[in-house]
């Protein structure tokens, strides 16, 4: 009895000690039950008003409602209409379209003849093996409800009158996990760095050793700089080691430039550094800082796009997705390493992580400046 006694005094204490942190005691309790909301929200939606970017070399009545037909299909958005297949191309490398239509000149001649198969080209963005087969299947049922309709009128027996000519780019397979491992490289390497930084003050405070480092002849900015380089440097090797073992073990293709990847990892690196420096100025306890990183990580997953895409949130949502890091970052490594793009398509994203990267690590250092005076 005594014992038991012991112990329900020691668990009212630390249930008194946690009630007292007002700041950690709301995260708690308050961040979970919006994770959980916001991934309703996401996975709950269908996947639907995929971008269709339409070539129309016929420009005849047939094709009008062949686009009008894509276009009602609730998994599909006819958004594009382009001149030739290079723009139709260039939609697809940007990931402004998820399936492109070519519909070849003499289209409507080839099926008004019962005795011509009519082709119809469909050009699939398979990065996303779940989006690219969603696409493909709408795609698919638009046509062969049309050529039903057809030979219905005919009285003929049904039989496929449109042979769809599919090509599916960057990932011909539909392996899932040429789409997964890039974002878990880029969360992996998120992860490590933001928890290098954020234990750095923290540490110290913890053992006593921050005063010290406040009466040292060092500003504050190289202050900041020194407890960032530890960070930015295992940051760094942990990518470097995470995609290796990506490439090479897990056969994931980097069809795009390497150094383009490195370099736009690194802005990457250091906006989660400055998060990290800011996490270490408010934690009080390295116990406190892994805690606040773990919250961190459970909001930067859902607007991320790591689980769902970021179009599956609601208006005001992807709005704020817009400002966070690894938003940008999965989209920079999952376009350089399966479809090959360039600094020419990625330039809005990585001028958004330097962007990022400098103002917040701005804000790390007035942070600390300020905590430490």
């Amino acid at each position: 009895m005594a014992m038991l006694f012991c112990i329900w005094n020691l668990v009212r204490k630390e249930i008194i000690q946690l009630a007292r942190d007002r700041v950690l005691t709301p995260l708690i309790f308050v961040l979970p039950i919006l994770q959980l909301v916001l991934l309703a929200q996401a996975t709950g939606r269908r996947i639907g008003d995929l971008g269709v970017a339409v070539l129309d070399l016929d420009r005849s009545a047939v094709t009008r409602q062949l686009i009008a037909d894509l276009d009602n299909r609730e998994e599909l958005a006819v958004r594009r209409f382009v001149e030739d297949e290079a723009r139709l191309r260039d939609l697809l490398d940007r990931g402004e379209a998820q399936v492109g239509v070519i519909f070849p000149r003499g289209l409507a001649r080839d099926l008004a003849d019962p005795t011509r198969t009519a082709q119809v080209r469909v050009v699939v963005d398979g990065s996303n093996s779940v989006v690219g087969s969603i696409a493909l299947s709408g795609a698919s049922a638009v046509f062969t409800a049309h050529g039903q309709e057809r030979l219905g009128e005919r009285g003929l027996a049904a039989a496929p009158l449109v042979d769809l000519r599919v090509e599916t780019r960057y990932n011909p397979a539909y392996n899932i996990r040429h789409f997964t491992i890039p974002a878990q490289v880029g969360f992996i390497t998120y992860q490590i760095t933001l928890v290098i930084a954020s234990l750095g003050l923290a540490r110290e405070r913890e053992l006593g050793t921050l005063e010290q480092l406040i009466v040292a002849p060092l500003s504050r900015l190289e202050l900041v700089l020194g407890k960032a380089a530890p960070a930015f440097i295992i940051g760094g090797l942990n990518f470097l080691v995470m995609l290796g073992v990506a490439i090479h073990f897990f056969r994931v293709p980097l069809q795009g430039s390497f150094l383009l990847l490195l370099g736009l990892t690194l802005p990457f690196i250091v906006a989660e550094i400055g998060w990290g420096m800011l996490i270490s100025v408010a934690a009080r306890t390295q116990q406190q800082a892994i805690l606040f990183v773990f919250i961190l990580a459970i909001v930067d997953i859902t607007f991320s796009g790591f689980m769902v895409p970021v179009k599956n949130l609601p208006g005001l949502l992807q709005s704020i997705a817009r400002v966070v890091p690894m938003y940008h970052y999965l989209v920079v490594i999952r376009a350089v390493m399966l479809k090959g793009a360039t600094m020419a398509t990625l330039w809005p994203h990585a001028l958004a992580l330097v962007g990022l990267a400098g103002a917040v690590l701005g804000v790390s250092v007035v942070g600390v400046s300020r905590r430490l005076d």
